[in-house]
């Protein structure tokens, strides 16, 4: 766990003060948020909201982070309502409606906005050991569906999520919104750093799961580990609990993963020309 001293918060608050990274009204936020839209090279931005004397309900189509860094606020979100304070967190997909209001002076609440693209095949392969997480991103990603998908968390300002929140917005800002390896890491570290502490500080997410998506994932996984895939290792890559015939459910995983490896070597034998000949 890592601690900020009082002198590093106030140097991190002036390394942002110089950067003119705060934003104070909804205009500001929806004037950033276009020029975001138009930039092809941006495909994360960072943007904290301090001293807002309105609430902010600007559309925000893309997945997003939202983190309480001070102070605190009220949130209602896909008509919920409660109130979040330092360490208070929300990631939510682009569908999902978000109206919050500063509740005290000097509240500072950051936003993290990510394009489609900033998820590399690759970031997400990272992400395949964060079931929770890694389903979320997953299914925020390619969905269609006009459904808000959301987690609403509470940690500490003293886990360490509040630590790489800071790192991964000044790594941002610092890179005047560039993307590079080491704001990947940074990313990285705190989605991982969120998994580990989602069972005891999640307060709020969405009840809906989309079937489709889901197994279409499933089979991705099964594909791609088809030498010692089982149903449990199955289960515990997507967060759900073994039901029903668990000899039956075994057989099909099985069934399934056989079926994929033939397919497989069907298409190896295509791509490559492999010719039998009988001697």
């Amino acid at each position: 766990m890592y601690q900020f001293s009082y002198e590093q918060h106030q140097k991190f608050y002036e390394f942002l003060e110089k950067l003119d990274c705060y934003i104070s009204s909804e205009a500001g936020m929806i004037a950033e948020l276009n020029e975001f839209k138009e930039n092809s090279q941006r495909k994360i931005a960072a943007l904290v909201c301090q001293n807002t004397q309105e609430k902010l309900s600007f559309p925000a189509p893309y997945l997003r982070i939202l983190y309480v860094l001070e102070g605190e606020v009220k949130i209602l979100i896909d008509g919920k309502e409660l109130v979040l304070g330092a360490g208070g967190m929300i990631l939510s997909n682009r569908f999902t409606t978000i109206i919050y209001e500063e509740l005290q002076a000097g509240t500072r609440i950051v936003g993290f906005y990510f394009k489609p693209e900033y998820f590399t095949e690759s970031l997400l392969n990272q992400l395949a050991e964060e079931p929770l997480l890694y389903r979320f991103l997953i299914e925020s990603l390619k969905s269609e569906d006009p459904i808000g998908r959301y987690y609403v968390f509470e940690f500490s300002i003293l886990d360490d999520v509040h630590f790489y929140s800071m790192l991964l917005l000044k790594q941002v800002v610092k890179m005047r919104y560039k993307d590079n390896k080491v704001t990947r890491a940074a990313f990285l570290l705190l989605i991982v750093e969120v998994s580990q502490l989602a069972e005891n500080s999640l307060r709020l997410n969405d009840s809906f799961v989309s079937s489709k998506i889901l197994v279409s994932e499933m089979l991705n996984v099964m594909e791609n580990n088809l030498k010692d895939i089982t149903l449990e290792k199955l289960a515990k890559q997507f967060n759900f609990f073994i039901k029903l015939d668990k000899k039956r459910n075994g057989q099909i995983i099985q069934r399934t993963s056989f079926d994929h490896a033939i397919r497989h070597g069907c298409l190896l034998f295509t791509q490559y020309e492999i010719i039998y000949s009988k001697n």
